[in-house]
């Protein structure tokens, strides 16, 4: 339910075959969704995530995206 561009849809089908990569890049990039992108895949998927950032700020903005496709109600935050 969350739009990816090509990047983001290799990050999300990488962490899908339970590859390990760390995601990063500069503001603006597109990371918040594609972690939002990769949470809801999981879920989907009957997994559960950790997800952890360094600033709270993140984690406001992958909640808000969780809430704006449904998903909030199956996170814990």
């Amino acid at each position: 339910p969350v739009p990816t561009d090509g990047a983001q849809a290799r990050a999300v089908a990488s962490a899908r075959a339970g590859a390990s990569f760390v995601l990063e890049g500069p503001p603006g990039t597109g990371k918040s969704q594609t972690i939002t992108g990769i949470l809801a895949d999981q879920m989907a998927e009957g997994r559960r995530v950790l997800f952890v950032a360094e600033k709270g700020a993140a984690l406001d903005v992958v909640r808000n995206r969780l809430a704006e496709v449904g998903l909030l109600p199956f996170s814990l935050m």
